[in-house]
């Protein structure tokens, strides 16, 4: 069993943020999470802060703990991890990606991303309708299926 609460040192994660329609794609990325005593030192008093201080926190956050994405501009070109980029991020995008790497929230799963754009399938429907199996095809003879 592999555990996911203890970070040892120079762990990395990969993730994924799912597309939210009319609002921005799907982000692979890979991070570093930052650790519990430092998550308590940033958001310390975070709430009390200027809008200006937020944002270096949220900034400088991601910039040191995301060590690559794949998120692209409007022309498909890819998009440097930087401060300036960073500030041109839809809001929701940036605060997912900042709950993420802080850890008060976990990545949406890549499995099931991948598992809603296959479109192959080794289920026979009819099958599996009819409430008699699993509708897992099993072996494929003249065209026919059998479980």
């Amino acid at each position: 069993m592999s555990g996911k609460a203890f970070i040892p040192d120079g762990y990395t994660e990969d993730c994924c943020i799912k597309a939210i329609p009319n609002l921005h794609e799907e982000v692979h990325f890979k991070f570093r999470p930052v650790l519990p005593e430092a998550v308590r030192a940033l958001m310390h008093n975070y709430f009390e802060k200027t809008a200006k201080q937020q944002g270096e926190i949220v900034e400088q956050t991601l910039l040191r703990q995301v060590i690559e994405w794949d998120l692209c501009d409007h022309e498909g070109k890819p998009v440097k991890l930087t401060v300036d980029n960073l500030r041109r991020i839809k809001k929701p995008l940036k605060d997912r990606l900042f709950n993420i790497v802080t850890c008060f929230e976990s990545g949406d799963s890549d499995l099931e991303t991948k598992a809603e754009t296959d479109n192959s399938s080794d289920l026979d429907f009819d099958d599996l309708l009819s409430g008699e199996s699993d509708g897992i095809i099993t072996s494929k003879i003249d065209g026919d299926s059998k479980n």
